[in-house]
């Protein structure tokens, strides 16, 4: 098992001090614009790198995740900022097996973010 497999679940998938930063510093009502900003660009970014998947452009799929790992980052979905730099890297290495279950787990993490993510703006 890669370590990766061990620490990702570890990881929050959103960071609570992240969003309490950004709330200082934008204000509640700017903040949820921009959460739902950002889950309707991850949604679109993700499909758009799973068809890159799909296609099997490791390519495409390392500026992708590139894009992915910054946004996700910003907003403080940081299992998914994490999935993303491994896949990034597995991606620039051309490490087929690895792309597959970094794939598989970016996805998963993804869903289980963006529904965090609406709590977050509707209690804001």
């Amino acid at each position: 098992m890669a370590d990766w497999q061990r620490l990702y679940r570890r990881l929050p998938l959103l960071d609570p001090a992240r969003l309490e930063q950004l709330e200082r510093e934008l204000g509640s009502d700017a903040l949820a614009r921009l959460l739902a900003l950002f889950a309707e660009d991850g949604v679109q970014q993700g499909e758009s790198l799973a068809r890159a998947f799909t296609a099997q452009d490791t390519e495409e799929m390392a500026r992708w995740c590139h894009s992915l790992k910054s946004a996700c980052g910003s907003y403080g979905a940081l299992r998914c900022q994490f999935l993303a730099e491994k896949l990034e890297a597995a991606c620039r290495r051309q490490d087929g097996d690895e792309i597959s279950l970094l794939m598989n787990a970016w996805q998963e993490a993804l869903a289980d973010t963006l529904p965090q993510v609406k709590t977050q703006r509707e209690g804001r």
